[in-house]
């Protein structure tokens, strides 16, 4: 099998690529592609724990912690512990995310113009569909392991 056919590897590059061009576009907010999904997350769900946010992105406590740390640091987003439960932090962002948010969302559909550039809008929505999958039998395939071991 040709280095070319693993699907891993084209996934891998693709990620890498867009966290150039995220880290690009983002820059004159000092956000990179870390912190994007967590802004974006953040804003449209007022209010939403941090145990939530990693479970919505599949990530792990510590990273979601960082990077809320950094957001928070910079202005875009407030913690507020929670009135019943004091150990759960209430994330909120700022009135400085408005522009933000408009700014990744332009970015992120100006790459995925990018990345279905040449293809139907059929062939766009399967690949959409395949990745959505692939991800998803990733996400299985890290859980099954992970309660074996």
């Amino acid at each position: 099998m040709s280095e070319s056919t693993y699907l891993g590897r084209n996934i891998s590059i693709a990620y890498r690529l867009s966290n150039r061009f995220y880290d690009r576009m983002l820059s004159p907010y000092q956000i990179g592609c870390g912190q994007q999904f967590f802004l974006l997350r953040i804003y449209e769900n007022q209010g939403i724990s941090m145990y939530d946010l990693a479970r919505m992105g599949r990530f792990d406590k510590g990273t979601v912690t960082r990077a809320v740390q950094k957001l928070e640091e910079q202005g875009y987003v407030r913690c507020v512990p929670d009135e019943r439960d004091k150990r759960v932090r209430r994330l909120y962002t700022t009135d400085m995310v408005e522009p933000i948010a408009k700014a990744v969302n332009e970015a992120r559909k100006q790459w995925n113009e990018y990345l279905t550039r040449g293809m139907t809008p059929e062939e766009a929505e399967m690949a959409r569909t395949l990745l959505y999958r692939i991800a998803e039998n990733a996400m299985s395939a890290v859980e099954r392991e992970e309660r074996e071991t």
